[in-house]
């Protein structure tokens, strides 16, 4: 069955950009659209395909820059866990339970990962102590690690729909999610590392603010990786 169509301003909210940016797209031959009375209408199938597509390129972008930059020291760079556990918006959920449910549910996983055991974990961590660690970012995970190989280790960026309460210190609302998957302890202290430097960082913040896409938010922690690697 083919794909329903969509509006202009459901697409943009899709995507994360702006009306006058997905306009800018159409206009430029950029971005999969037909015209109905006169309008602009999205497949979403077309929209679908050419997310994978992006998806794949700047992929294949980031690993082009790669061979420009000097190994890691020890451990792999936050961008690397992101590549691999994806980058996920308007991820839903009142709660934090909801959000984390959501959040799992849309994150790439390795082959040998019970999804519903992850979630189940990682809500009962939250009930004991909050991982919200300010500025509106919080970093679930499980108590123990989840993994047996460190190359499966992963994390998702993962932007709320709207801000939820996870009773941070600093009392501020949650509105992204760093989930964290890691093989053991020693890696999963480098994981929280990582995370905690680059939340320390206003040109980091800012990107995180403005929901910068998934290419940018990677190519910024690639540019930056020798600082925490």
């Amino acid at each position: 069955m083919p794909g329903r169509m969509l509006k202009i301003e459901e697409v943009a909210k899709m995507l994360n950009v702006s009306e006058d940016t997905l306009n800018r797209w159409v206009d430029h031959d950029r971005f999969p659209c037909s015209f109905a009375d006169g309008r602009a209408v999205f497949s979403e199938d077309d929209i679908s395909e050419w997310m994978r597509a992006h998806r794949d390129s700047a992929r294949q972008r980031l690993a082009e820059r790669s061979v420009a930059v000097p190994p890691p020291r020890s451990g792999r760079g936050l961008v690397d866990l992101v590549v691999r556990g994806g980058i996920f918006y308007q991820v839903p959920g009142e709660l934090p339970a909801q959000a984390i449910a959501a959040a799992v549910g849309m994150m790439h996983l390795p082959d040998s990962c019970d999804r519903q055991k992850l979630i189940e974990l990682m809500q009962e961590r939250e009930k004991v102590i909050s991982t919200a660690i300010g500025a509106g970012i919080a970093v679930p995970h499980a108590r123990n690690p989840v993994l047996d190989d460190e190359a499966d280790e992963r994390v998702s960026i993962a932007f709320l729909r709207t801000p939820v309460d996870f009773k941070a210190l600093d009392r501020v609302p949650v509105s992204v999610l760093f989930i964290m998957l890691s093989a053991n302890r020693r890696t999963h202290l480098q994981m929280l590392q990582r995370i905690g430097y680059f939340a320390s960082q206003d040109d980091f913040l800012a990107l995180l603010r403005r929901r910068a896409p998934r290419e940018e938010i990677c190519l910024y922690l690639d540019a930056h990786r020798q600082v925490t690697d």
